[in-house]
Parts: structure tokens; C-alpha cells; sequence
């Protein structure tokens, strides 16, 4: 019987990956790890919780991890754990250098001295930074250029996988970037299921500056399917001219292919509502340092993997906003007890109320 080690489990991406590997591999064990920090979520695990293994542990703590390894002995490991939220980087940037950082040594760490089939370390498009007017797009052999604690610590993961990638070459480690993911499960302060829960409040939609800010947007699903599909992959050696090619490394880009701006989300999460734009989004005081475009391109993933994205971005949307309308007792939860999760940068940085 395989055995997967999940980290991150409980917060929005990693649960969505675990109820799909409950369907995917059913005569796996499931080892789902989380040290629910502010964006970890237990009660997301609710769904197959007669399905996995429950750890609660800190990747970042050796010791802790180790013994996880010890215990269960995974065959495949995803590490999803990380803080990744910008706002609340800004104010508080070591917990986020600690989870993505260290935290993606010490699961490597472990992986190489307790040999694992494979090893997916998943990262963001985010570390690439902004993309260059009149760029098309990043691609895996893009340079690292992070530009916010957030980013950066996740850049900083990056370099110590692809340390480990080349040093270790017995260890089957790969890595992912994903666009801006949107789904069920996800914490109300990113910017979709914020602007669903405010309007169902009857709260207008924030918007950072002029909202014209673009993002590559990819529904959670495809993702973690994206995510499987490399962690199975048959890859073969890393050759040696990665040492001065990133894009021959076992890095795989993952993008929807659906580009659109701030504002236009907002505009389309109001509609999806029966409710009018015009009065219902407000411009505030945009975050330090925003990120003004990024987008990657699938096109590896695609050619030598053979995955593709299935939710048309339209369909997904509708689907996103209809979940959250439909289960206002998960997201009045996470607002209970984790409080208001806007931001107000003219109040700097305090929540918006």
C-alpha cells in the first residue's frame, strides 16, 4: 500500500489535493500534516477524515518531522505548507521565512535521509517577480527575482530545492509554480472569496489602487491534478547541463492560461451575484511594493507531461462563488475565529472592519 505525506494539508490548496487523492489512490494511506497556523484550517480535512492519518507537526521542525517520516515511512511526499499571503508578510515576514524557507530544507532534508519514491516541492509564479513590459510571460528558465517577504522567503525554498535537486542526485525531488489558484476552501482574505463573503455581508468588494493589477489565475483542481501528475512522472536524471539551465531542472510551470486584472474578478464575482459593479467595489489604498503583472506558461508541463487544465475559467468562477454562497457555515467560522481578514493600508495594514 503506498503511503503519502501531505504537508500544508488543512489550508486551502492541500486539502483540496488530499479529497482528490482520497479518489485517486482509495487503497493509499494518507498521512495528512499541518501545524494550522493562520491559514490552516482543520476542519477543511472534514470531508475524508475517515481517510487519512492526522499529524499535527511544524515542517520547519526537524525533530518533529523526522519522527512523522520515522513513523509512517511515505512513499510520495507533497509539501504544500507555507504561508502565502503578501498583507500579512508585510507585517510579520519571519514566520513566513521560517515555514517557506527552512521549511522546505527540513522536508528535503527528511525525504533524503529517509529515501522517498518522490518528493513534489510546490512553489508559487510569485517568485519570478514582476514580469517585464512587453514580456509574454516567465518559464521555469526564468530568473528567481522576488520582491516581497512573501516571495522572497519562497524564492529562498526555491534555491535550497534546486540545491537539492543537483547535489543529491539519488533524490527524486521536483518542483511546481502555480498561477494564482481560486476554488472551495479557500481563506476569505484572498481576493475572490473576500469579495464573495463581503457582498453576501452586504459589504462592498475591496479593491487595491486602481485594480488593474494582473494575475494568471488557475482553479485549485487542476492544480492539484497538475501537482499529481509530476509527482508520478517517470523524469529520468537531471542532465548536466542544468547547472547552467534552470529549465532542465524537474521544475514544472502550471498556469490556466487565463489572464485577467483585479478588477475585473471583482466586477465578475458582483455579476455572478445578481449584483451591480458600480456600487458594489471600492478602490482603497493599495499594499507596499504590489506586484503589478505575472503570468508563466504551461508549455512544458503540457509537451512532456501531457496535462491540461478542465475548468474553463468561466465555469469555475460560477462554480467558486456558488460554493461560498452555498456554505456560509464554513466562512462565517474562519471569520469567527480568525476576525476580519482585509486590509486597510491607510490604516497600515490594520483589518478593514
Amino acid at each position: 500500500m503506498a503511503v503519502y505525506l501531505v504537508t500544508g494539508a488543512a489550508g486551502f490548496i492541500g486539502a483540496n489535493y488530499v479529497h482528490l487523492l482520497s479518489q485517486w489512490a482509495p487503497d493509499a494511506q494518507i498521512v495528512a500534516v499541518d501545524y494550522i497556523g493562520f491559514a490552516g484550517n482543520e476542519a477543511n480535512l472534514d470531508p475524508v477524515r475517515d481517510r487519512i492519518s492526522f499529524e499535527k507537526a511544524d515542517i520547519a521542525d526537524f525533530e518533529m518531522m523526522a519522527d512523522v517520516y520515522r513513523g509512517y515511512r511515505p512513499d510520495y511526499v507533497v509539501n504544500f505548507a507555507a504561508e502565502s499571503h503578501n498583507d500579512r508578510a508585510i507585517l510579520s515576514p519571519s514566520a513566513f521565512m521560517r515555514s517557506n524557507a527552512l521549511g522546505a530544507q527540513v522536508m528535503a532534508e527528511c525525504s533524503r535521509l529517509m529515501p522517498v519514491t518522490a518528493h513534489v516541492h510546490v512553489s508559487t509564479i510569485e517568485v519570478y517577480g514582476d514580469l517585464a513590459a512587453g514580456a509574454e510571460w516567465f518559464s521555469e528558465g526564468s530568473p528567481l527575482n522576488a520582491k516581497t517577504p512573501y516571495s522572497a522567503a519562497k524564492a529562498a525554498g526555491d534555491q535550497i530545492v534546486r540545491a537539492y535537486m543537483q547535489t543529491y542526485p539519488d533524490l527524486s525531488i521536483r518542483m511546481t509554480h502555480c498561477a494564482n489558484n481560486y476554488g472551495p476552501y479557500q481563506l476569505p482574505e484572498k481576493l475572490i472569496p473576500l469579495a464573495v463573503t463581503n457582498l453576501l455581508r452586504g459589504r462592498k468588494v475591496p479593491i487595491y489602487g486602481d485594480g488593474l493589477q494582473s494575475r494568471d489565475w488557475l482553479h485549485v483542481a487542476d492544480h492539484c491534478a497538475a501537482v499529481h501528475r509530476v509527482l508520478h512522472a517517470d523524469l529520468g536524471p537531471i542532465p548536466a547541463a542544468a547547472a547552467t539551465d534552470p529549465s532542465l531542472l524537474p521544475i514544472f510551470d502550471v498556469s490556466g492560461r487565463q489572464e485577467a486584472t483585479n478588477l475585473e474578478i471583482a466586477r465578475r464575482v458582483v455579476a455572478e451575484l445578481g449584483m451591480d459593479p458600480a456600487e458594489w467595489i471600492e478602490h482603497i489604498p493599495d499594499r507596499p511594493n504590489h506586484d503589478r503583472r505575472y503570468l508563466i506558461d504551461p508549455a512544458k508541463l503540457e509537451s512532456a507531461l501531457g496535462w491540461t487544465p478542465e475548468h474553463a475559467f468561466d465555469d469555475g468562477l460560477a462554480e467558486t462563488v456558488r460554493w461560498y454562497r452555498d456554505n456560509p457555515s464554513w466562512w462565517e467560522a474562519v471569520i469567527a475565529d480568525k476576525g476580519e481578514l482585509g486590509f486597510d493600508w491607510a490604516g497600515q495594514g490594520t483589518a478593514r472592519r
